[in-house]
């Protein structure tokens, strides 16, 4: 029963308190003035806002017909308050007979160095009757610092730039400038629209309290789509959370997120119509995009060196390379060496249009002049031991067909034929034999006297 009583205590007090704060009463008890609204409601330091009061004549018993003549009423300009147009401070509000109501709009400016808070603010009235009467209550108005209360102070983002397919941690800094503290704050992240999911989290967090002048950290996981394009992204963010009055307050603003995944270009040689040292011929270049990034003005060089010669331009342009796609650059060359390597620089910019300049080295397959015609790159070549060969082969055949002739077996006609063979070879390198080689000049030049 007794805390009830308390209760019941405490709840007059509030209602009273609120019923000072929203009307004004005066002496004799015959006028009284409400607070109908303020906009904005609350109001920042150095603004100006819209005042609408009520006015009412209270009737009584003993003034059932009561009419007051010149009622006027007047706004009493105390610190925080001033009224934008002075002439306006005064109001005539003419003859209200009892029970009477009349509104009235104030255009009110707060002071530019007014503290957050409660303050108050009064009215007087007069008439024919009556000069000047003060208030016995006042009125209050809100006054808040919207813009230096609750904010992200800052964000950070590791890593700075999220490759595809990565997880990272934001971290979001919330700071309370304000002088009163704030309650059930909650940071909210649309993640729809990007290529961002929440991770090990949802994509809300919430703080009960936050006091005045401190910071606290709010830590957000999310992971990247793996097809996530390299650009900036765009996320929307709801920061929301209460006074110390009650009022809610809904902050809408955005951060930027980077996804950032590095080109990766593969080289290799697509086709070359060199195969041995000495050849001059096209040799094709394959540059393709193997990771999620587009490589933007690509240009492929093809730098000088001493185991080849560029015969035609040594620079191709292939332009943009989105991912999973390839492009192809020709170059004529003549190789000096037995094992040539490529040299190519090459240059583009990324997704962020940021400049990469990349060395490759790649080896170009040479092969002797027997390797590439057993492979069937090159036409075999006709030379002197082929030459050699074929006329081995030939005084073999002929020696065996004339043993045939002479009615020897087949295998007596090819022994004869290998014997032969082996004799004429014997004599053609004895024939070269120095004492031989000596007489070659007398021999020559009898043969062409004896022409003559």
């Amino acid at each position: 029963m007794r805390k009830m009583f308390i209760w019941i205590l405490v709840a007059s007090l509030m209602i009273a308190a609120v019923s000072a704060a929203s009307s004004i009463t005066f002496p004799g008890n015959k006028v009284k003035i409400n607070l109908v609204n303020q906009i904005p409601d609350p109001v920042k330091p150095g603004e100006i806002f819209d005042l609408k009061v009520r006015v009412q004549v209270l009737s009584s018993p003993a003034r059932e017909n009561f009419v007051m003549e010149g009622l006027k009423i007047g706004l009493i300009e105390e610190y925080p308050f001033s009224v934008v147009e002075s002439e306006n401070v005064i109001r005539d509000l003419g003859s209200l007979r009892a029970s009477e109501v009349r509104d009235v709009t104030y255009l009110v400016r707060i002071a530019v160095d007014a503290p957050d808070g409660v303050h108050r603010l009064r009215l007087y009235y007069s008439s024919d009757a009556e000069s000047k009467v003060q208030p016995e209550g006042y009125l209050t108005i809100n006054v808040r610092s919207l813009e230096s209360t609750l904010a992200i102070a800052s964000l950070k983002s590791e890593p700075e730039k999220i490759p595809a397919g990565s997880e990272a941690v934001l971290r979001f800094l919330l700071k309370n400038s304000a002088t009163s503290s704030m309650r059930d704050i909650a940071v909210r992240l649309d993640l729809s629209n990007t290529p961002f999911t929440p991770l090990e989290t949802s994509s809300e967090k919430r703080l009960g309290q936050l006091s005045p002048g401190l910071e606290s950290e709010m830590v957000f996981k999310v992971i990247t789509d793996t097809n996530a394009e390299s650009k900036p992204y765009r996320v929307p963010v709801t920061l929301t959370y209460l006074d110390d009055q009650n009022n809610k307050f809904v902050r809408n603003d955005s951060i930027g997120l980077l996804v950032y995944s590095a080109p990766e270009l593969d080289y290799a040689v697509d086709e070359a119509k060199v195969y041995r040292k000495g050849d001059t011929g096209e040799v094709i270049i394959s540059v393709s995009n193997i990771g999620p990034s587009k490589a933007k003005f690509i240009t492929l060089e093809v730098l000088p060196s001493d185991s080849y010669t560029v015969v035609t331009n040594d620079k191709a342009y292939l332009g943009n390379l989105d991912p999973d796609d390839f492009q192809t650059a020709s170059f004529n060359l003549h190789v000096d060496e037995k094992s040539p390597v490529l040299g190519l620089k090459v240059l583009y910019k990324d997704a962020y249009n940021k400049d990469v300049e990349v060395h490759v080295d790649l080896p170009l397959k040479i092969y002797s002049s027997r390797t590439a015609a057993a492979l069937g790159l090159v036409e075999p070549e006709f030379g002197v031991l082929q030459l050699l060969f074929v006329i081995l082969l030939l005084i073999f055949l002929y020696h065996t067909y004339k043993g045939l002739r002479a009615k020897l077996t087949l295998g007596e006609a090819l022994m004869r034929g290998f014997k032969r063979t082996l004799i004429q070879v014997g004599r053609a390198v004895l024939w070269f034999r120095w004492s031989k080689l000596k007489t070659l000049p007398a021999r020559l030049r009898k043969m062409f006297r004896e022409q003559s």
